[in-house]
């Protein structure tokens, strides 16, 4: 989930000692510092965060409709393959959601999942960043068939620090909730069909917690990296309060603040469902891969009605499927290696060894954070892109003329790739301009995190080998409709200013005197409260 996010996982990115977890995507999870380090953004670069009617007039330039038909007519086809004999795996339509200002504006896709008999989709953020399935509605408890409440719970912190009275080290991003287990099917929402199960696999449900994701259209989380980041708590029997496991120290802006209560407790991983299932699948010899694929249509995202799921951008391919699909065979793979965390794979981490931008002469290596944990990686559930650049080489880039970025090109990503091969990322430089002035990619400084977030998605279809440890990206070939959009002014991808630089035309106004002066406020009141 990762990114600027409050989650409400049960199994998820870290275990409770994980402290060095605030160094990863969740850096900003708290939703008031998520949606004032947007509102700060479009006020320093002189923009304001509410649309305009050109946001409809790129919405209705990519018609969504159109794009869920796209998506819609690929799962058909892969479905019949399977269903033929002639391809083993599956494929599901995948939705879409951007979060209001309140929750940092926020994207994800989301997959529907059902607990048996409970008639009625859970809408769960699907995420590499965490391997922890979670759901956030309780009353489910007493619906749901067939499932058993294990001797297991959890407890977990996100975010950065907050200070209560009397103890400096307190969060108001958690989730606490009982871990049961049973049959979870995925649920294909446009033909009402069930598509694939995932059996007695462990899942959370919550009894307490404070998460963007249990927010708006959202109804929890699937986590799909692996299981050494699956973490719970041994208690002394099922019938266990999970509420005990959060100490509140204080409350600030109503919000619950305190840290988890778990040290007496003995930690316990489990298996993460999809890993499991994979495995399960690859060992009974339906499958002989591993992996998962990810694909999203990103252009058609732009314009999206906040909280609302929009279904059918994106799909999920399983098993041998992620590595024979038409997105996959289309255009070229570059295999790129996965790295372990303390011995132990539980993140899709990368090894970073140079950015290149050829128009300006420039390359950038040393990249040694990417020796780290949790500094270098790709993460579906990260609304951004962060680059390890100093922030004045993003406000150069900003303010240079719209002719130029396209005669300068691209910046070229180089990572370690397997078998000692180099997987390099081509990004245009006037669309990664764009998504600066969305705040959709940021610079982190030379020493900063690495994350290729989910505007990549523009680019490239992802598939993540979990029996190799690789990570394969894909480039898309996109339509002329869509490369015109994404390049040219006239059809709205870019807007030119006075002077020839970018203006985020995707429908940002300039800010009033009074929306600066209530940011200005709340940028004291987050000084304060940090």
């Amino acid at each position: 989930m990762h990114m600027t996010r409050d989650y409400t996982l049960f199994l998820s990115h870290q275990s409770t000692s994980y402290s060095s977890w605030t160094r990863k995507r969740k850096l900003l999870n708290m939703k008031l510092s998520s949606a004032l380090a947007t509102l700060i953004f479009f006020q320093r670069h002189g923009h304001s965060i509410w649309a305009s009617a050109e946001d409809l007039e790129r919405k209705l330039l990519l018609n969504q409709a159109d794009a869920a038909k796209r998506v819609d007519d690929v799962v058909k086809t892969a479905m019949e393959s399977v269903s033929a004999g002639d391809a083993h795996g599956v494929a599901l339509p995948l939705n879409y959601v951007v979060l209001s200002g309140s929750e940092g504006y926020e994207q994800q896709l989301t997959m529907a999942l059902r607990l048996p008999g409970v008639e009625r989709d859970q809408h769960v953020v699907i995420d590499t960043g965490s391997s922890s399935l979670a759901f956030c509605d309780g009353s489910v408890i007493d619906e749901a068939v067939s499932i058993t409440k294990t001797d297991y719970a959890q407890c977990i912190t996100y975010g950065a620090t907050l200070s209560c009275p009397n103890d400096p080290s307190a969060y108001n991003t958690f989730s606490a909730g009982q871990i049961f287990q049973g049959n979870i099917t995925a649920y294909n929402t446009n033909t009402g069909k069930n598509i694939a199960s995932m059996d007695e696999v462990y899942f959370g449900i919550s009894s307490k917690e404070q998460s963007f994701l249990c927010d708006g259209p959202l109804n929890g989380i699937i986590g799909v990296a692996y299981s050494a980041l699956n973490d719970g708590v041994s208690v002394p029997s099922p019938d266990f309060n999970s509420l005990s496991l959060w100490s509140q120290y204080c409350e600030i802006d109503n919000k619950s603040v305190g840290t988890c209560n778990t040290a007496d407790l003995a930690t316990v991983t489990l298996p993460a469902p999809l890993e499991q299932t994979l495995k399960e699948d690859d060992e009974s010899g339906y499958i002989s891969a591993e992996a998962f694929g990810l694909y999203c249509d990103y252009a058609a995202t732009i314009g999206s009605e906040y909280d609302t799921i929009v279904p059918s951008l994106g799909i999920f391919f399983g098993g041998n499927m992620a590595l024979n699909n038409t997105f996959y065979n289309s255009g070229t793979p570059q295999v790129a290696l996965g790295l372990p965390c303390r011995n132990k794979y539980e993140w899709y981490m990368l090894k970073l060894d140079s950015i290149r931008m050829p128009g300006l002469n420039m390359t950038q290596s040393g990249f040694s954070q990417c020796n780290e944990c949790v500094k270098c990686y790709t993460d579906s559930g990260t609304s951004w892109i962060s680059l390890p650049l100093p922030q004045s080489q993003c406000n150069d880039l900003v303010n240079t003329k719209v002719d130029t970025l396209k005669i300068l090109g691209s910046m070229l990503l180089d990572i370690e790739g397997a078998n000692s091969s180099t997987v390099t990322l081509s990004l245009p430089l006037l669309w990664l301009v764009e998504q600066m002035n969305l705040n959709r990619v940021r610079c982190s400084g030379a020493s900063g995190d690495f994350i290729l977030g989910f505007p990549l998605f523009q680019y490239y279809y992802l598939a993540f080998d979990m029996g190799s440890k690789t990570i394969t990206f894909v480039d898309l070939q996109l339509s002329n409709e869509i490369e015109a959009f994404l390049g040219g002014t006239k059809l709205g991808g870019n807007k030119e200013s006075s002077s020839g630089t970018i203006e985020p035309s995707s429908g940002y106004h300039v800010c009033s005197t009074n929306s600066l002066i209530a940011i200005s406020f709340l940028q004291l009141v987050l000084q304060y409260i940090l």
